[in-house]
């Protein structure tokens, strides 16, 4: 009877750390696809990572880049402003690099049978790059 209870102890364990012990391996894996210019794998990744560990800005940022790539810019506009919110000195600034660049992106929304497109002016001083591309991101790191 006793080993009954261990069984179902060690299982239940088993299922409460698997998910966090493969957090880390996903989110390497969504790196590897961004990086290979897979953005939309990748974003699925970051978005099952970003489930698990909803505090991790490293992982919104890069759904960021990965949603600008798409040209999901709302989307990417939200993720950024997020990170903007709540990420480290240095995502800070790269979050708001990422919002200025996306400032003269035209988007548009359809509702029925109407299309509107919205344009936001570009900042004085600056040009968004054509297509509104990403920079590569050379490495970063997370500690899980």
């Amino acid at each position: 009877m006793r080993k009954n209870h261990v069984a179902v102890a060690l299982a239940s364990l088993l299922v409460a750390v698997l998910p966090a012990i493969s957090a880390p391996n996903l989110y390497a894996q969504a790196v590897a696809d961004y990086n290979a210019g897979k953005y939309g794998q990748a974003a699925s990744e970051f978005e099952s990572v970003k489930a698990q560990y909803p505090n991790n800005a490293l992982t919104h940022y890069y759904l960021a880049l990965c949603r600008q790539a798409l040209g999901h810019f709302e989307k990417a506009k939200q993720e950024y402003e997020w990170v903007s919110q709540n990420g480290d000195a240095n995502l800070k600034s790269l979050a708001a690099q990422g919002l200025s660049r996306m400032s003269g992106v035209k988007t548009s929304v359809s509702s029925g049978s109407s299309t509107r497109t919205a344009s936001a002016s570009p900042a004085a001083g600056s040009r968004p790059p054509a297509g509104a591309k990403v920079r590569k991101i050379l490495e970063f790191y997370a500690d899980w």
